[in-house]
């Protein structure tokens, strides 16, 4: 079919295998490698992963000709359902129309997912409402997918795909395009310090869109968290959190244990700290709640007003396991630090931990949601820059706040958060490979 309509695009919007269930056959080879489909030979010769979608190149030989075709796989749209966030989806189609823009050819673009239907419907039916937004003043959601299930059935396949569809033109049209290259960050600072915002407006347009939040379910009790996306990970390997209480320790405590925790970052100061400590001292190196032992081995000041600890905690139902636990004593509520260093210094320092330890990261200040909502914008943005060149921070707070209600809530957070992006591509010469 690829070579019959002479395509050189595939977007392919299903995983393999969902929930155990095998939804696509592999059609490809792994990248360096060929395979042969009959008369039919594919080569991958490029792969690369970009946020939440994979893209391929392959070359396709037959006895008289060779093509070349490049695969677009976003991985992280569940069967019958839609995604968290939407710039991921937003990025993807960008990506497709440039590519298909840049290669010059009036050819189809192949669009599946499992059935061909719902996720399918909905990436189609996005880009025709998009084109029909900047063709018109006006568009009619209702009236696209009528006519997309007119040509296939069940196209826009659920009633969430179909709220989700209005979701994303809502976006389209209240946002714009406010994604840019790293060397001009510093201009859209100095861009948006001169405009004068009504940021109570703001707020309101970003809260009228549907907020989602995923709590986190520890098997037999409940804490205030939320899982959050990284950056290009389809496993949720962050959690955003409200730190514990006096009344909630064990509930805590818990939350770590069912959910693989082993990098915990603390955004309270030692004041606050103090108040509600749900972890043991040199002094007291062993605190217990009913049958979970948490044991302090180190303690240590690591710069840039970061405390660091060893932990461990066991359960009688649980295997032992270690626990880095960051602490940044200098961001006091309702400010920012004075450094933005501090910072950046204590996300290197929660992802090295990751890598070495693995499991979860788990960020918390007191309400989780001011501080721990900017701080994980940070650690995406930072993760896209470097891979990327590019930084969009208006919808890296809108997708904080679809994953968890509430994030990043004032406009000091929100110009830190720039202050922060601007320090660390000033600091450290991460966009040489972007500048040419």
């Amino acid at each position: 079919m690829i070579w019959e309509t002479e395509s050189s695009t595939i977007v392919m919007l299903t995983n393999l295998f969902e929930k155990g269930k095998k939804k696509c056959q592999k059609y490809w080879p792994e990248f360096g490698s060929q395979r042969d489909f009959k008369q039919i030979r594919i080569a991958c010769t490029q792969e690369e992963v970009v946020g939440c979608f994979v893209k391929r190149n392959f070359t396709i030989n037959l006895p008289e000709d060779t093509r070349d075709v490049t695969q677009f796989h976003y991985t992280t749209w569940p069967d019958h359902s839609v995604p968290i966030t939407t710039t991921g989806l937003h990025r993807l189609k960008q990506a497709v129309l440039e590519h298909h823009r840049k290669s010059g050819e009036d050819k189809p673009i192949v669009v599946h997912c499992s059935a061909g239907a719902g996720r399918t419907g909905c990436f189609i039916a996005f880009d025709s409402l998009t084109m029909e937004m900047r063709e018109r003043s006006s568009i009619n959601v209702f009236e696209t997918v009528i006519n997309l299930r007119k040509q296939r059935m069940d196209m826009v396949q659920t009633q969430s795909q179909y709220m989700f569809l209005h979701k994303l033109m809502a976006e389209v049209h209240v946002l714009g395009n406010t994604d840019v290259p790293m060397m001009h960050l510093e201009s859209k600072i100095k861009e948006l310090e001169r405009c004068v915002v009504n940021v109570a407006l703001s707020r309101r347009h970003l809260c009228r869109l549907h907020q989602i939040t995923p709590g986190i379910n520890n098997g037999s009790s409940y804490y205030n968290a939320s899982f959050i996306e990284g950056y290009g990970q389809n496993e949720r390997v962050l959690i955003a959190a409200k730190g514990p209480t006096a009344a909630s320790i064990e509930n805590f405590w818990y939350a770590i244990m069912a959910n693989q925790v082993h990098t915990i970052v603390s955004l309270r100061s030692r004041e606050e700290e103090s108040m509600d400590p749900w972890f043991p001292f040199m002094n007291q190196p062993t605190r217990q709640k009913y049958d979970a032992t948490l044991s302090i081995l180190d303690e240590k000041e690591i710069g840039n007003g970061i405390t660091k600890r060893s932990l461990v905690i066991s359960q009688s139902k649980h295997a032992k396991f270690d626990i880095s636990f960051y602490q940044l004593t200098s961001w006091m509520p309702d400010t920012v630090p004075n450094n933005a260093n501090d910072v950046l210094e204590l996300i290197k320092k929660a992802q090295e931990s990751r890598n070495e330890l693995k499991g979860r990261i788990l960020v918390y200040c007191n309400d989780g949601a001011g501080r721990t909502g900017a701080f994980l914008c940070i650690l995406n943005l930072i993760e896209r820059a470097k891979l990327e060149g590019r930084v969009d921070v208006l919808r890296e707070v809108k997708d904080m706040r679809d994953m968890r209600v509430g994030m990043l809530h004032s406009e000091l957070l929100y110009r830190f958060v720039y202050y922060c992006m601007a320090e660390y591509i000033s600091t450290f010469d991460v966009y040489a490979n972007f500048t040419g």
